[in-house]
């Protein structure tokens, strides 16, 4: 049996960043779309990595101000390129558009994913 080494007191303990994935799929104007906001803002104050996939409705939040804060503190935020199509959106640069493959990608790279419908 090998003796358990214990941590070295001069290194810090430093626990490794969460990653957590939300889904929006409906409008801005909507409660669950600000929750979802509060969500990820209370997980960017923690420290954790933040995903967003706007999807259905949500397209329309991509450029919302109160997005675009959070994108300013870390939030990953991705969109639905199909629902801009149907929905006559012009995807602009502030965010990262693709399908489904996409929102897989970032439901696999999380480990928590939430959903706000």
């Amino acid at each position: 049996m090998e003796p358990v080494q214990e941590q070295s007191p001069d290194v810090p303990n430093v626990a490794k960043a969460r990653k957590l994935g939300i889904l929006i799929s409906v409008a801005p104007t909507h409660a669950s779309f600000h929750h979802g906001l509060q969500l990820a803002a209370a997980a960017l104050t923690a420290k954790d990595e933040v995903y967003l996939y706007c999807l259905d409705d949500a397209v329309a939040g991509v450029e919302d101000e109160r997005v675009q804060t959070l994108r300013g503190h870390g939030l990953r935020l991705f969109a639905c390129a199909y629902a801009c199509q149907r929905r006559k959106i012009v995807p602009g640069e502030n965010a990262l558009y693709g399908g489904l493959t996409l929102l897989n990608d970032v439901m696999s790279a999380t480990d928590r994913f939430v959903s706000f419908n």
